[in-house]
C-alpha cells in the first residue's frame, strides 16, 4: 500500500517536471530564434534525451512544433492561430501597431512597442524605418533593461530596493563593457518619470539612440512604451519633432487603455481559486 501511494505522490510530479521542460524547451527555440536538433536541445536543457524525445512528439502531435527534413523542429502553425487568438483578445497591442506603423511610414524612422517580459523588456511591434542601415533590436528577444530607454519608464513603479532585487545584476553590464551602478540607474528610472519620457544614446551601441514615451493603465503605471530608434547624431531640431510627436502617440494610446474595462484576468489564479 505504501508503495502506491508513493507512485501516485510521483505522478503529478513527473507530469509537473515535463510541464517544465515543454516550456524550457520552446523557450530555447524562441531564444535561438531557428530550428534545431533534438541532440543538441537535450543538452543544452540538460535533460535525457528520451524525455525531450517524447515531449516533442506530444507537441508535433499538436501542432505546436514541425519536423523538417533535416531532422530540426521548429514552431508550427497551431503557435500562429494562438498568437492570432492572443492579438484578437489584446485591444492596445492591436490598437499599438496601428500606431508604430503610422508613426514609421510618417516619419521614415524605425518606431517599436515594447513591453517588460519577465525582467527583460521586449519588442512587442516593430516597423522598420527607410535609413538604409538597421538599427532595431528583434521582435520577442529579451533585452536587459539598464540598456534602454523603455527600461527607465517600464521600472518607474519600483522602489530602489525592489529594482535591486528585479534587476539580474550582470544586465547592468553595457555591451561596450561600462557597468552602469544600480542607484544610477535608479536616478535615471526617477528623471524619466518627472520628465515623461526617456531619451538614451550610446548604451546599446556607440551609434544610435533611443527615445521612448510611456503608455499608462488606469493606475498611471506604466505598462508599455513606444519609441523611436534613431542615430546618434541626428540634428537636434528632428529629435525634438520626433519626440513630440512619441509623446503625442503615448498619450493616445494610454486614453486608450483608460478606456478600456479592467481585465479580470490581473487578478492571480489563486485568488480566483480561493472565491471558487
Amino acid at each position: 500500500m505504501a508503495e502506491s501511494t508513493g507512485q501516485k505522490k510521483s505522478a503529478p510530479a513527473r507530469r509537473e517536471r515535463g510541464l517544465d521542460r515543454a516550456i524550457s524547451l520552446l523557450d530555447l527555440l524562441h531564444r535561438q530564434r531557428r530550428p534545431a536538433r533534438i541532440p543538441d536541445m537535450a543538452r543544452d536543457l540538460g535533460a535525457p534525451r528520451s524525455t525531450i524525445y517524447e515531449i516533442i512528439n506530444r507537441l508535433l502531435g499538436a501542432g505546436i512544433l514541425e519536423t523538417y527534413d533535416d531532422g530540426t523542429v521548429y514552431f508550427g502553425k497551431a503557435v500562429h492561430f494562438y498568437a492570432a487568438d492572443y492579438m484578437a483578445a489584446h485591444n492596445l497591442i492591436r490598437r499599438a501597431r496601428e500606431e508604430v506603423d503610422r508613426l514609421a511610414t510618417e516619419t521614415g524612422e524605425t518606431a517599436q512597442f515594447c513591453m517588460l517580459h519577465g525582467n527583460k523588456y521586449a519588442v512587442v511591434h516593430m516597423h522598420t524605418g527607410a535609413r538604409p542601415f538597421r538599427i532595431s533590436s528583434d521582435v520577442g528577444v529579451p533585452i536587459p533593461l539598464p540598456v534602454t530607454a523603455s527600461g527607465r519608464l517600464l521600472l518607474s513603479h519600483l522602489t530602489r530596493e525592489e529594482l535591486r532585487a528585479f534587476v539580474p545584476g550582470e544586465d547592468l553590464r553595457l555591451p561596450d563593457g561600462r557597468i552602469i551602478a544600480i542607484d544610477d540607474f535608479h536616478r535615471d528610472i526617477e528623471e524619466a518619470e518627472r520628465q515623461g519620457y526617456c531619451i538614451t544614446v550610446g548604451l546599446a551601441d556607440s551609434f544610435t539612440q533611443c527615445m521612448a514615451a510611456p503608455v499608462t493603465d488606469h493606475a498611471g503605471r506604466v505598462v508599455a512604451t513606444i519609441c523611436f530608434m534613431v542615430p546618434r547624431d541626428i540634428d537636434p531640431k528632428d529629435s525634438r519633432r520626433l519626440l513630440s510627436r512619441l509623446i503625442a502617440s503615448g498619450r493616445a494610446l494610454s486614453v486608450f487603455v483608460e478606456q478600456l474595462p479592467p481585465k479580470s484576468g490581473e487578478r492571480s489564479l489563486r485568488s480566483q481559486e480561493a472565491e471558487a
